[in-house]
């Protein structure tokens, strides 16, 4: 039988979003040798037994003649299944419709990630040291832009409107400095010089996701950060623009605030001018009052008084 590679594209959010659906192929397959290409998040994978051993970045040298060359490729992709397009499926539903051929979801477990000792002493000290800095007894990583957010000059400009643009975000973080240890999940050059209420460092992804799970709380939007905090069972507050909780996020497990559902599907990997004018349909999703940012404020901080043990 030809060997089956299931090549998962796209952002990390998409690869953490898959590993329940893989994990059920090999719980549904035990006898059969099958293997994962991965894009540049390989090592998201690292650490799961199951998983690990069969999963391969395509920039191994070797790796096609050795392993792809004599392979059958298969490429999901949730974003063209139809419930996923039209609201009825999560992203995880959807690539376990692409990858298990199934419309039987009640077996998917929740994803799931592996740290090393070291993942987890470096994010120790990082709680530690912000604790210190900052003096409070609750610490929530907050990442307030996603992928798709770019520099214009100086300001964070998100076309597919799901970043917390940074006058929302740093009134945000203003109220929840007041209460709460604060670290920025964002690259360097998304660090605002106004922001004076996080801690800030740099790391990887596995950095960042080790940071996630000795947090006490994660706050955030439709990007990789809410994934991670799922995976490690983290209470969370996502804020969701243009996108549809039901597709991108976890409305049964996180706290999420919508300011409205009056928005288009932005059918990416299927149209280009319809995304497009999505897009543009969805321009203000995430702009917010003053009274909604309080809103949102008060909104994490029941969440957290209702799910964070002290």
């Amino acid at each position: 039988m030809q060997k089956k590679l299931f090549y998962i594209d796209g952002g990390a959010g998409r690869v953490i979003a898959a590993i329940p659906a893989l994990e059920k192929y090999g719980r549904l397959h035990p006898e059969e040798d099958w293997g994962i290409i991965i894009g540049g998040w390989d090592n998201l994978l690292w650490g799961n037994q199951l998983l690990q051993d069969r999963t391969f970045s395509p920039d191994t040298k070797g790796i096609f003649d050795l392993y792809i060359k004599d392979s059958k490729i298969i490429t999901p992709e949730p974003y063209r299944v139809n419930g996923y397009f039209n609201q009825k499926l999560s992203l995880a539903e959807a690539f376990d419709e692409e990858i298990n051929e199934t419309q039987d979801h009640s077996d998917l477990t929740s994803p799931k990630l592996y740290l090393a000792k070291a993942d987890e002493k470096t994010a120790a000290n990082i709680i530690a040291d912000t604790k210190q800095q900052q003096g409070k007894n609750t610490t929530i990583v907050i990442q307030p832009f996603g992928r798709s957010a770019r520099l214009d000059r100086e300001d964070v400009i998100d076309d597919s409107s799901r970043s917390l643009n940074p006058d929302t975000y740093l009134k945000l973080v203003k109220k929840l400095a007041t209460k709460y240890n604060l670290i920025l999940f964002a690259e360097p050059q998304f660090h605002l010089k106004e922001d004076t209420y996080t801690f800030k460092f740099q790391a990887d992804l596995r950095g960042y996701m080790a940071v996630i799970e000795a947090a006490d709380y994660f706050v955030g939007v439709d990007s990789v950060g809410q994934h991670m905090a799922r995976a490690f069972d983290k209470p969370g507050t996502v804020i969701i623009g243009s996108t549809f909780a039901i597709n991108t996020t976890y409305p049964d497990f996180f706290n999420i605030y919508e300011k409205s559902d009056q928005k288009k599907y932005s059918p990416i990997r299927i149209c280009g001018l319809d995304s497009h004018l999505a897009d543009r349909y969805n321009d203000r999703c995430m702009d917010f009052t003053d009274e909604q940012v309080h809103e949102i404020f008060m909104s994490i901080v029941k969440d957290i008084e209702q799910k964070v043990r002290k």
